[in-house]
């Protein structure tokens, strides 16, 4: 198989137009990348600043449905508990002790089961990384970490199949319900360097336009080659 040369992003953009044909997608896929402090040069040049302030899953689907790209630093997200995930900041104490989901969204019976979901959370660790960079996949100017796809739950069982099309293996998912966008599809796929599906949490499905029978998908970059290659011939031999 022929490998992904990190500096051809026009390959990378190619993979981005195919993955919308194959899987007949509504958007665009959205790639994410994390800037880490002195890696300042790999931004773009030219890459606007977004404009105004969002939350991280905000930014992910009107990326995916606009097209825009932008880059971003820890002020210009809203949900600070976000901007923890991609490590951009560090995570408010309402929201580690687990009060936050226990007293102000009810969702668990005692703080101490909050905790035990928060602590479970992926994380990277804070303020190690400066900036987050959005933008389509078919016309990223940068090498993204990862690759989130707002899809179907058939679309998610195609990428699915087009990732172990060559190696096999299997899929375990990791999710909880909260921290969606930022956590499942971004730091925990960064860290173990395998795809994750998740089901969205409260804020994305309040703050955004996913829609109900949508759920995401996040492959790293190293992956999207093999990805799209196992889907043409698992979508041809259905021809």
């Amino acid at each position: 198989m022929e490998i992904l040369n990190p500096i051809d992003q026009r390959k990378l953009n190619d993979y981005g137009n195919e993955l919308k044909s194959l899987l007949n997608l509504k958007g665009s896929p959205v790639g994410v990348k994390l800037i880490s402090p002195g890696k300042e040069s790999e931004i773009p040049a030219g890459m606007e600043k977004i404009d105004k302030q969002m939350r991280h899953c905000q930014m992910t689907d009107y990326v995916r449905r606009t097209k825009e790209s932008f880059s971003t630093g820890y002020e210009d997200h809203q949900c600070k508990g976000g901007a923890a995930a991609l490590g951009l900041g560090e995570l408010p104490d309402k929201v580690r002790s687990g009060q936050f989901y226990c007293d102000g969204l009810h969702h668990f019976k005692t703080v101490e089961s909050a905790k035990k979901t928060v602590d479970l959370i992926t994380f990277l660790g804070p303020k190690t990384r400066i900036s987050a960079l959005y933008a389509p996949l078919e016309s990223t100017k940068f090498i993204p970490d990862v690759v989130i796809f707002i899809c179907t739950p058939k679309q998610a069982m195609l990428l699915t199949q087009g990732y172990e099309f060559e190696d096999g293996g299997r899929i375990e998912a990791a999710f909880s319900g909260k921290q969606s966008v930022c956590s499942d599809a971004v730091a925990h796929v960064m860290k173990t360097a395998k795809p994750n599906m998740t089901i969205g949490c409260s804020g994305s499905r309040a703050y955004t336009k996913i829609t109900d029978d949508e759920l995401l998908f996040s492959i790293p970059t190293k992956d999207i080659e093999k990805t799209v290659i196992g889907l043409r011939l698992i979508l041809s031999d259905k021809t």
